[in-house]
């Protein structure tokens, strides 16, 4: 599938990129430039205005060189840009090369880290290029003192690469980040524990180097770009999907209708909803492109099993508490297309009834999988869980990643703007639809909810930047689908 990176460790990816360069010489500046220029624009993103001062903590190596590069990007022509070197000496070639382009930038400072602290305690962006993926323990005294130091500085702090003190073969300790750039693939340190807690939001620049396929990976945006290709002339609603969405309850009425309104949003072709009698006037007012039925009506019931043994995707469990668990039951039972369980369909009685579908793809959050697993919610966990019960899941969290039980991807986009209810029954709508139009899309089922997953983030990303993370409805949240669909680019190409 395009779109994937693979998952590496800063020694693997190292030696990818030196490999390249041998194959490339003289490429290794343009290189540089191209990861400073995709931090810079994740900082901005992040910060989301233009930084008016930038405070780069520069290493002596290559790491410092990127943040140096990434300042002077940020910065721009009129904002205020300080660097502070860590160490007295810096690497010769491309950090040198680097840092003598900030010594000649009108108004730029460039100084010893103590100097530049107590001069700028602060900046709108602080970029942390003072150890890079060559660091070994244990810390030099020396930046101890500044990563400690670095640690009061108030701003938007943007991990190049790595948050300083964290490597391979430690986990600190180490200055925590508000954003970490991974640049060339997500690099398996961010993945630990500690590491994460520090890393704040984990993003992932595609440098375009050609690094070689792997089981785990990270998924780019280019994962959308059949989402936004252009669609067949002569298609017709049913390639687009036929999906019955089963969910809802009187005291939990709202995530039926997320559901449904993700589903049409994201392109489904036919929604036929199983919901609350005391909804469906409405519903079908409110979005009467699909086709609503009054749940606990005879005819009803006959209705959704003969729609859930011919419909592509049936999407069971949003919204329908502990007295909707015969309903969920009776309708996996009788699924023969693909399964999507969601929120309370997610117990094992539940995901065994489904037994007879096509495949079955379950999104659990943290709590709902320890009920289904008996475990922590963690991508190991995930990928045995997957295995065990021969279905897809999806582990929802602030690195949502998807698995089969044999590839795992993980979804860097998303973030706290998700956190809030709803997102996962909007997640679960639009994967319903994007799995029911996999063959029109050209992609398998692995293919496709990681589409949907990154889609999903994506969105809030676009969301974020435009609302920020606090005054956001979750509905809103499909404001950002087609942003998200306009930003995503094609294949990527070799660094220039």
């Amino acid at each position: 599938m395009a779109g994937l990176l693979p998952v590496m460790s800063y020694a693997e990816l190292a030696a990818a990129e030196r490999s390249w360069l041998r194959r490339h010489p003289g490429r290794d500046w343009a290189l540089m430039r191209r990861a400073a220029a995709a931090v810079a624009a994740e900082a901005r993103r992040a910060l989301d205005r233009e930084p008016r001062t930038v405070l780069v903590l520069a290493g002596k190596g290559r790491n410092g060189a990127d943040a140096v590069l990434a300042g002077l990007i940020l910065a721009g022509r009129s904002g205020k840009l300080t660097v502070a070197l860590a160490e007295a000496g810096v690497a010769a070639g491309l950090p040198t090369r680097a840092l003598g382009l900030a010594k000649r930038r009108r108004g730029a400072r460039v100084m010893g880290w103590r100097e530049a602290l107590r001069l700028a305690p602060g900046a709108d962006i602080v970029l942390d290029g003072i150890l890079g993926s060559g660091f070994r323990a244990p810390l030099a005294p020396e930046l101890r003192a500044l990563i400690r130091a670095a640690a009061r500085l108030r701003g938007l702090r943007v991990a190049v690469d790595v948050p300083s003190g964290c490597g391979d073969g430690t986990d600190g300790p180490c200055l925590g980040a508000d954003l970490t750039v991974s640049l060339g693939c997500l690099k398996r340190p961010l993945l630990r524990a500690r590491v994460a807690a520090k890393a704040g939001r984990i993003r992932v620049a595609d440098l375009g180097l050609p690094l070689p396929a792997a089981a785990e990976c990270s998924a780019t945006s280019e994962v959308l770009a059949p989402l936004a290709a252009a669609r067949d002339a002569r298609s017709e609603k049913r390639r687009q999907g036929r999906i019955l969405i089963v969910g809802g309850s009187r005291g939990m009425p709202g995530a039926v209708v997320m559901n449904t309104r993700a589903c049409l949003e994201a392109g489904a072709g036919l929604v036929s909803v199983v919901a609350p009698a005391a909804l469906q006037a409405a519903a079908t007012l409110a979005l009467p492109e699909a086709m609503w039925m009054a749940q606990g009506d005879r005819a009803t019931a006959r209705r959704m099993r003969e729609l859930a043994a011919t419909a592509d995707v049936t999407l069971v469990g949003s919204g329908l508490g502990p007295s909707g668990l015969s309903l969920a039951r009776a309708a996996a039972r009788t699924i023969r297309g693909v399964a999507i369980l969601d929120a309370d369909a997610l117990r094992p009685g539940i995901v065994r009834a489904a037994g007879k579908a096509a495949a079955r793809v379950l999104l659990p959050h943290a709590g709902e999988f320890l009920r289904l697993g008996g475990a922590a919610a963690t991508p190991g966990e995930a990928l045995r869980l997957a295995r065990r019960l021969r279905s897809l899941v999806v582990l929802k969290g602030p690195l949502t990643c998807v698995t089969d039980g044999t590839r795992l991807v993980h979804i860097p986009h998303g973030g706290p703007v998700l956190a809030r209810g709803g997102s996962g029954d909007l997640l679960a709508g639009m994967a319903a639809a994007v799995v029911a139009a996999r063959a029109a899309l050209g992609l398998d089922l692995l293919g496709a909810v990681t589409a949907a997953a990154t889609w999903h983030g994506a969105a809030a990303d676009e969301v974020a930047g435009e609302r920020g993370e606090t005054v956001v409805r979750t509905t809103q949240l499909l404001g950002g689908l087609l942003p998200a669909l306009r930003r995503a680019g094609g294949p990527g190409s070799a660094p220039a």
